[in-house]
């Protein structure tokens, strides 16, 4: 027994010297910001300040901050801001929708998805809500299978039959599953236990919080404005497992008693609501309820909407009807001071460049840093809203402050003076993405 102890004990130290050295860990990269003007999401105006970023997190903001061991980026007097955040976009069908049903599967679409954020990204958008979608795109990005901006998915949208997410051909025979919901773009659920089971499923897959579909929509073929599309005991079932995760429901609306009744529900997340009435927003108001703008399409696009792929007449009305309430709504919205986030709902190839007129457009109605604002950390406050399944848990995003993100972009001009300054993407000459850069046209 002696002997054998002795020979595991020179085997175990035999072992140990032939083992190669444990690795040191490698230190988290840093990177000074300089001779910058420091705009921080929240405040109404911009300040003289130094940045630190070590690895993927903000650890310093203010003067005379250490440069050892850093990347010394000289702002030469630009504009370091928080990463825009669009809170409105559907990356799975580029080519419009009825292409996506009828011409390209899941691969082709996921691709051109990739390509789209790649777009958001030279354009200074550092995080994306996608609204009708696979979470797994969302999850292979949080795991760095993928690279590209922060993205937050709804998974699929979950909509009834004759409803804004039923995608399928009008000739489809009942029960026939769409390519859409073969993709992961669109759930049909028809009751109360059905909704239950479809929220179910998108928290498995990876949603961090739900979209559903309580009136009528523009885009799509079987559904007036009118419609009311889901029934008060369907929603509920629907808010009901987003609470038990700690989540919210986002909602799909344009009228007044479709959000009141909604409101009703839990319902916590506004998108679009074009035709609500005063009375309405006021409600908004008083119970902290958000409201998800979509400036350019609802008051510009929708002035004329027959240009937009895959719109044909049916389409081309519905798009000028909310257009006739776009801009009463925003009137209320500024007057009110309801939580508003910018959305775009930009999601053709040739829209998506264009998804920073979303928030030069909000400048009809609000002031230039209350529509910034809206693109960084009002968004970011409602994306750290999304529970246990947020994957982007460590600080906040959309802010420039010690412990947050460092989601950031460097402007050639003053986007607090006018947002105009952010069309022109050669102005954004700098995009970091959690600690990382992804462009950079500073030489």
């Amino acid at each position: 027994m002696t002997n054998l102890r002795s020979c595991l004990t020179g085997l175990a130290a035999l072992a140990t010297f032939l083992a190669p050295p444990i690795a040191a860990q490698d230190a988290p990269t840093r990177t000074l910001f300089t001779n910058v003007q420091v705009w921080d999401g929240t405040s109404d105006s911009r300040t003289a300040a130094d940045v630190l970023v070590e690895g993927n997190m903000i650890v310093g903001v203010g003067s005379g901050l250490s440069s050892s061991g850093a990347t010394v980026v000289d702002g030469g007097g630009r504009t370091l801001m928080p990463g825009l955040i669009d809170m409105h976009t559907h990356l799975m069908f580029p080519q419009g929708l009825p292409d996506h049903e009828n011409v390209w599967d899941g691969p082709a679409s996921g691709a051109m998805a990739h390509q789209g954020m790649q777009t958001y990204v030279r354009n200074g958008f550092t995080t994306l809500r996608d609204m009708c979608g696979p979470a797994s795109l969302s999850r292979a990005i949080a795991a760095g299978a993928l690279e590209g901006p922060r993205y937050y998915s709804s998974g699929a949208c979950i909509s009834s039959y004759s409803a804004h997410a039923d995608w399928g051909p009008q000739t489809a025979p009942l029960g026939a599953v769409s390519n859409h919901t073969r993709m992961g773009n669109s759930l049909i659920a028809n009751s109360p236990d059905e909704y239950r089971e479809a929220a179910r499923y998108n928290f498995r897959q990876g949603a961090q919080f739900l979209k559903v579909f309580v009136g009528g929509g523009v885009a799509s073929s079987y559904d007036p404005l009118e419609s009311i599309t889901i029934r008060p005991e369907e929603l509920r079932a629907t808010v009901e497992v987003a609470e038990d995760f700690g989540s919210y429901v986002c909602i799909h609306v344009y009228h007044a008693e479709h959000i009141q009744m909604a409101l009703d529900q839990g319902v916590r997340c506004i998108e679009h609501g074009f035709l609500m009435d005063e009375a309405t927003m006021e409600r908004m108001v008083a119970e902290d309820i958000v409201l998800s703008a979509q400036a350019f399409m609802s008051y510009t696009a929708f002035q004329d909407p027959a240009g937009i792929p895959g719109f044909g007449p049916e389409q081309v009305a519905k798009g000028i009807q909310v257009n006739q309430g776009a801009d009463q709504m925003f009137e209320w919205a500024a007057e009110k001071g309801v939580q508003l986030f910018a959305g775009s709902d930009m999601y053709t190839f040739d829209l998506l460049p264009n998804a920073i007129l979303n928030i030069t457009q909000l400048e009809r109605w609000f002031s230039p840093v209350e529509a910034l604002r809206a693109a960084t950390s009002t968004a970011g406050r409602w994306l750290m809203e999304t529970g246990p399944k947020n994957p982007y848990k460590a600080g906040p995003i959309g802010v420039i402050e010690e412990g947050a993100y460092a989601d950031l972009i460097l402007v050639d001009g003053d986007p607090t003076s006018s947002t105009e300054v952010l069309v022109d993407s050669g102005n954004v000459d700098l995009v970091m993405i959690d600690g990382q850069v992804h462009k950079d046209e500073m030489n």
